[in-house]
């Protein structure tokens, strides 16, 4: 039974939080067990990610893992995403190319999503997961830019980029992707 309750502590762990061996008291005698991936997110496991431009104008968009979901936009498990007045937007793109706020979605391994992102100025615009719950520790969120041709763990830091409203490549739905992958622990 403590094989189990030790096995069912490393599944929690979450995707961004380091797993330290020496944080976990286990009784006298239990060695911990090692799992190995299981290379999928559980159902209703949630990634946040949200754009910042400062302090005061920053906007989010949210997945919800479902292995039944589809990756069109669905009424009954989606949230679409409507143009707000705040100074940037961040919304995830679903399959059949709606901007969503919500957006629920099977893991498939290495899966992509392409995201629209958009500043109503020219400037310094960040990326950083602000939330998540029950993705697995072996699943690395990479963020990919298409004009900067540059990509990033988001788990290890906040992705950085520059917005400028005369280029219209440098926003919008073609620029930046989302891609989940799971990594094998060395």
């Amino acid at each position: 039974m403590r094989t189990f309750a030790f096995a069912f502590l490393l599944l929690a762990l979450s995707a961004c939080k380091k797993f330290d061996e020496n944080n976990i008291s286990l009784p006298k005698g239990t060695k911990p067990v090692w799992v190995p991936p299981m290379d999928t997110i559980p159902d209703n496991a949630t990634l946040t990610l949200k754009l910042i431009e400062d302090s005061t104008a920053h906007d989010e968009t949210e997945f919800i893992f479902d292995q039944k979901a589809s990756t069109a936009f669905s009424y009954a498990n989606d949230a679409p995403y409507f143009t707000g007045f705040g100074k940037v937007s961040l919304a995830s793109i679903s399959s059949d190319g709606r901007d969503m706020a919500i957006y629920s979605l099977p893991y498939k391994t290495g899966m992509s999503v392409d995201m629209d992102v958009r500043g109503r100025k020219d400037g310094k615009l960040n990326l950083e997961i602000s939330r998540e719950t029950n993705i697995p520790q072996d699943i690395r969120v990479l963020v990919k830019d298409k004009y900067a041709n540059d990509s990033l763990d988001l788990c290890k830091g906040v992705y950085s980029f520059k917005v400028a409203t005369a280029d219209s490549n440098s926003f919008g739905k073609h620029r930046l992707t989302l891609v989940l992958q799971s990594v094998p622990e060395h």
